[in-house]
């Protein structure tokens, strides 16, 4: 372990890893359109040892307020759907994923405004209303008023578009990389537009997500080191991109700023540390290692174990950013990527 492993500790005093779905649907009738209950996902959660799980259904709020809904297990929000009118894409169509630290701040939002047409209440539901650029910034803003954040989901499933500045609407928002799995075929054409949309000076955290409509799964996991299992301490990470978009736990801190911050980094030291593995992704007969990356490519790599806790600094460069990946090279898989720290005399 690193001798400034201590100053790494020290920002996340008081936290544990989390792991956990951010884009997932259940059967909570009404217009839900997952194909189980939230009490045959509290059962599933149990069996693949997730921590949480985002039930973001469709046009309504009322999945929110079923017995077995429990902050903390269940995240709050929905993914909405529209269409940016003035977007120069070919294809303007796109959904958005709204999570929120409290369930009734999905209801305020929603009333706020009134393109959403929402009936109001616990049975209250509400259309997909078409924005301009303009205004669905406007949204955006208000989602981070609510204490909450915005993700681009299944980014270059539905939108099309050459130019990938037209998949971004906000800085320190959430683009989705992994999604369905760490292999699929969207998620290799999603890492390359976030790769487009940082080379682009975008601020945006790479997100992962399931998408799950049936069983749950760990294809596509989240890793939030948070001070307690509730869903104001994960959202004030996630709000910072304080996480890790797969089954890993990266931390980084240059002085005390962790992942997703900005400072400046002259005569400064990163500290990265890479352990806490989902039983998903941990194989010890598997071969791992971590990348640590800044804007123009790869630092160092280092070999790392599933079952230890790995440490390591470098002197901070005059680049605009640091990252980190961890690979599974007996799979040759990217299975972990964790948010930039940007340097803020760049």
């Amino acid at each position: 372990m690193c001798q400034e492993y201590q100053q790494l500790q020290k920002c996340y005093q008081g936290c544990s890893a989390y792991h956990g779905e951010l884009h997932d649907h259940s059967n909570s009738g009404g217009t839900s359109d997952g194909k189980r209950t939230l009490a045959e996902w509290v059962e599933q959660m149990k069996g693949l040892q997730m921590d949480f799980a985002a039930i973001l259904d469709h046009r309504q709020v009322r999945h929110m307020y079923q017995p077995e809904w429990k902050d903390g297990l269940f995240l709050s929000g929905t993914e909405p759907g529209t269409r940016i009118t003035d977007s120069k894409a070919s294809v303007k169509d796109m959904h958005y994923n709204i999570l929120l630290p409290h369930r009734d701040e999905l209801a305020k939002l929603l009333a706020e405004f009134p393109e959403y047409q929402f009936t109001g209440g616990i049975e209250g539901h509400f259309v997909y209303p078409t924005f301009t650029t303009e205004r669905f910034g406007e949204l955006i803003d208000a989602i981070k008023a609510h204490g909450g954040l915005f993700v681009h989901p299944h980014p270059t499933l539905i939108m099309q578009s050459d130019d990938p500045c037209d998949y971004w609407f906000r800085d320190e928002t959430g683009i989705e990389v992994f999604y369905e799995d760490m292999a699929s075929e969207h998620t290799v054409k999603n890492y390359q537009l976030w790769m487009a949309l940082l080379a682009a000076g975008k601020r945006v955290w790479a997100c992962a997500g399931c998408d799950e409509h049936a069983d749950a799964s760990t294809g596509a996991l989240t890793t939030i080191y948070a001070e307690e299992k509730t869903n104001a301490a994960y959202l004030a990470h996630l709000r910072r991109g304080d996480f890790t978009c797969g089954p890993v736990g990266i931390r980084m801190c240059i002085g005390d700023t962790v992942s997703g911050g900005s400072c400046p980094f002259e005569h400064q030291k990163l500290i990265v540390a890479v352990g806490d593995f989902h039983p998903s992704a941990a194989d010890a007969e598997h071969h791992y290692r971590v990348d640590l990356l800044d804007d123009q490519g790869v630092v160092c790599s280092k070999p790392i174990d599933c079952n230890t806790m790995m440490c390591f600094s470098v002197q901070t460069q005059n680049v605009r950013f640091y990252r980190a990946e961890v690979f599974d090279e007996t799979r040759n898989l990217r299975i972990a990527i964790g948010s930039p720290i940007w340097n803020s005399k760049r």
